[in-house]
């Protein structure tokens, strides 16, 4: 079960976007690492991976509804936000555990081409369908959804961007560290990842598990990334009801 209701929320930070240099309190996770730092890390136990998608996106029968369980009916409005300054790079953009699509939708534009990925044949589905009924004009050619498990992703070329929404809360913290050398693989040098941390707190067990801006910046800097901004999102713009950071990265 998805449940939010066990969240526990701290706020340390403000609200205003932190450049990585002036950002102390999450020091020194913080540091710039050389660009030769290695991805490589051993993969964790396939079995580890125990959450049926397929079921949750399913229940009782009938495929999930907007608004329902983990599904915010929206993209979140941080990264429309973000999206609107033009600051993000453009070229080819990924999405792990895109859902129903509406982060592929948002990002893709006429020099952005975005690929969503889900596990769940019926997520697939769903999200294919939702990119269908898009009426912005570059949808069509610019988003894509592919069924296809992240670990195991290997594009033929690296990408500029990625976006990770619910999806590192997801995922057993035995393959935390598995996510990060996963994106340092493909994402290029200069690419960016975009982190929506989401649920913060310190409670146990999950999905979704807790997360905080600490905890995606210890497992990122080691492997290659160095962080641009952390914006602790305004309650205005909370796509679950609960708080949100949005992490910016650069891949070195």
């Amino acid at each position: 079960m998805w449940a939010l209701a066990r969240v526990g929320v701290s706020s340390p930070l403000g609200s205003r976007p932190l450049r990585a240099s002036t950002a102390r309190t999450l020091a020194p996770a913080h540091a710039r690492v050389p660009s030769r730092a290695s991805p490589s890390t051993a993969a964790a136990p396939r079995d580890d991976m125990a959450t049926d998608w397929e079921s949750m996106w399913r229940g009782g029968g009938e495929p999930l509804r907007p608004g329902q369980e983990f599904d915010a009916a929206r993209c979140e409005p941080s990264l429309v936000a973000l999206l609107e300054t033009g600051t993000l790079p453009t070229g080819r953009a990924l999405v792990p555990g895109c859902g129903r699509g509406y982060a592929v939708e948002a990002l893709c534009s006429r020099e952005r081409d975005v690929l969503g990925l889900e596990v769940s044949e019926t997520a697939k589905l769903a999200a294919e369908a939702y990119l269908a009924s898009s009426k912005k004009p570059e949808t069509s050619k610019h988003a894509k959804i592919a069924q296809d498990d992240f670990f195991e992703h290997e594009p033929a070329t690296p990408y500029d961007l990625a976006f990770d929404s619910t999806f590192l809360c997801a995922i057993p913290p035995s393959r935390r560290k598995e996510w990060a050398s996963k994106y340092a693989s493909l994402i290029r040098p200069g690419g960016e990842l975009v982190s929506n941390v989401f649920p913060n707190g310190d409670f146990e067990g999950g999905p979704p598990f807790a997360l905080s801006p600490k905890i995606v910046a210890d497992l990122l800097v080691p492997v290659g990334f160095e962080a641009v901004s952390l914006t602790d999102v305004p309650e205005t713009q909370w796509a679950r009801g609960r708080q949100e950071y949005l992490y910016r990265f650069r891949r070195t």
